[in-house]
């Protein structure tokens, strides 16, 4: 008895909602129309876009001729009346000379003032001028020490061509060799007579050159490559170079 009451519900739950499927379809059929009109848009767009182009390339092309037309409308200006000719006189003729007479009288020179009279200076040759030149400052290098040993090791020190003094005590020296086996002022280098020279000042343990064997200098001259050695104990050392 309640067989058909189910069968109906069972087919009304596969029927499909119809109202359903009408809303699908127009809004389908919206954005169909929708991109039909922008591609229709683009197309006339770009269209138009290369009709420009080339209307504005043909304006523009290089050697076309102008229309005969354009100049039909230009009035054609009249030649203008020939002037009279104008006659120049012929100067080159000769002109008659009036016959002299002894008797006519010389017309007389208005009253120029005549030019101031130049002064003519003596030449003084205690007046002479010299011409002195600027005397460009013209540096020369010495070279420089490098200590090799000491507390100094390392260090480079420009030869200075008036002299310095090398000790001890920095009161007195302006290279401080911080060593009680240095003298407070050692020694002094420096340039004489266009050599690089050392100077030993009457230091307690003395000055050599290359060989701390060899004997006690007061005065030597530097070669480039020389080394001096502070102190018979070899306390410091330093090399010359150029």
């Amino acid at each position: 008895m309640h067989q058909p009451r189910f069968l109906a519900l069972a087919f009304q739950a596969t029927e499909p909602d119809n109202s359903m499927l009408i809303i699908i379809i127009a809004v389908l059929v919206i954005l169909f129309f929708i991109v039909a009109i922008v591609v229709i848009g683009l197309t006339i767009f770009f269209i138009s876009r290369k009709r420009k182009k080339a209307q504005v390339q043909s304006a523009f092309a290089v050697g076309t001729a102008p229309d005969p037309s354009a100049y039909a409308a230009i009035p054609t200006p009249e030649p203008a009346p020939a002037e009279a000719a104008f006659e120049v006189p012929n100067y080159a003729e000769p002109v008659p000379a009036e016959p002299e007479s002894d008797n006519m009288p010389v017309p007389s020179s208005p009253d120029v003032a005549a030019p101031p009279a130049v002064e003519e200076l003596e030449f003084d040759p205690t007046r002479t001028v010299a011409i002195v030149r600027e005397q460009e400052a013209v540096t020369i290098d010495y070279g420089s020490i490098k200590f090799t040993s000491g507390v100094l090791s390392g260090e480079r020190f420009p030869v200075d061509p008036e002299g310095v003094y090398i000790g001890r005590e920095s009161t007195l020296s302006q290279i401080v060799v911080s060593d009680p086996r240095i003298s407070k002022r050692h020694l002094w280098i420096g340039v004489r007579e266009g050599q690089v020279k050392i100077v030993d000042q009457d230091s307690r343990n003395g000055t050599f050159v290359n060989d701390p064997k060899s004997e006690r200098i007061t005065e030597a001259t530097l070669n480039s490559g020389d080394t001096v050695i502070m102190g018979e104990s070899d306390v410091a050392r330093f090399e010359y170079n150029t």
